[in-house]
């Protein structure tokens, strides 16, 4: 059952396009936050393994199984003749059908209403943001802020599955406690955001659904790499996610991976400070043609501002400043292809007509 599973959920195609892509992600306010700027799975999340659970590595190797995983956030892992699923931060549910799930991460919430499996969404989470699609989700019981929910509400509603997000590691912690099933949903990268996608198929019996759904997003990126084959973009250029001081998204990221299916040389990609810090010096030398600003930055003249060498810049003397809604490339879901391609509309523009 556990060879079968693992080419269900870890299958060839898409594993073999994206290759290892360990990419860490934070969100801000409403949305799992961690170490994105860290660009690091050690310490996305800040959460520490429940120290009564075994590390999802420990449990590999205690599985017998002689081959190697895909370094996911989720992955399968067969004991005593169980197949489980095992997060990042060591928390493991049985992989079966559950009917009362406790959503707390809005990409779960939008993964599920693809697949057509919102009937086992027992409860939901509210924050700053609405969650797609947000005519469906508003009628959904809430049981608090996606930052902060409310345990006594997550229990009142008798959840046979909590699936948690990065900021919710103790609360996850207290239900585990309690004898809750619960999994921490971090999808840093479009490899995990497509492996949880097919869990969460299996979770709700949409297994074909979600399926179809991997192969059809997968397509689509597709298309887009044909279409920057025939015409890369030859742009340099940043995801800035503080002005002051200026910070900005590493390599090891989901905004980093976007940039890298985009053709676009990140500035800050090879950065190895945790929270790596742009030096005016730094942005001059490097001289991008577009920046773009999300979380803490709510306007381009706050960018402009943090710095008079912004200015001298391309982006800063053409205006090729943007302020990127965070939900628009950090979705953990599938729909983040259809951000990819609304990018991509955006940065084309800043081809120099040379190019």
């Amino acid at each position: 059952m556990y060879s079968t599973m693992k080419r269900l959920f870890f299958y060839k195609p898409w594993r073999t396009r994206f290759g290892a892509l360990l990419l860490a992600l934070v969100f801000l306010g409403d949305f799992p936050s961690g170490s994105l700027a860290a660009g690091g799975r050690k310490d996305r999340a800040g959460m520490d393994s429940p120290t009564e659970t075994s590390s999802p590595k420990a449990r590999e190797e205690e599985s017998g199984s002689g081959e190697a995983a895909p370094d996911l956030y989720w992955r399968l892992v067969e004991e005593k003749g169980t197949t489980l699923v095992v997060d990042g931060a060591g928390y493991q549910v049985p992989l079966r059908d559950y009917r009362r799930i406790v959503v707390i991460s809005p990409g779960a919430v939008e993964v599920l209403y693809m697949l057509g499996a919102e009937s086992a969404i027992a409860g939901i989470t509210s924050g700053r943001d609405p969650i797609w699609p947000e005519d469906k989700t508003v009628l959904l019981p809430s049981v608090g802020n996606t930052a902060r929910p409310s345990l006594e509400a997550i229990i009142a509603l008798d959840p046979d599955l909590v699936i948690g997000n990065g900021m919710t590691a103790a609360l996850m912690g207290d239900l585990a406690s309690r004898g809750y099933p619960v999994l921490i949903h971090n999808a840093d990268s479009l490899g995990d955001i497509f492996n949880s996608t097919l869990i969460l198929g299996r979770f709700t019996g949409k297994e074909a659904e979600a399926q179809v759904l991997v192969a059809e997003k997968e397509a689509r990126l597709n298309s887009l790499k044909k279409e920057l084959t025939r015409k890369p973009l030859h742009l340099k250029g940043a995801f800035l996610y503080s002005a002051n001081p200026l910070m900005a998204f590493t390599s090891g990221s989901l905004p980093g991976e976007i940039f890298d299916i985009l053709g676009v040389e990140n500035i800050a990609g090879g950065l190895n400070a945790a929270q790596p810090i742009l030096s005016p010096e730094y942005i001059l030398a490097q001289n991008p043609d577009f920046l773009f600003g999300a979380m803490a930055i709510t306007k381009p003249e706050d960018i402009l501002a943090a710095d008079s060498v912004i200015g001298k810049t391309r982006a800063g003397m053409e205006k090729n400043i943007r302020i990127v809604p965070s939900s628009l490339f950090l979705r953990t879901s599938p729909r983040i292809l259809e951000s990819l391609w609304e990018l991509y509309g955006e940065i084309k523009t800043y081809v120099k007509p040379e190019a």
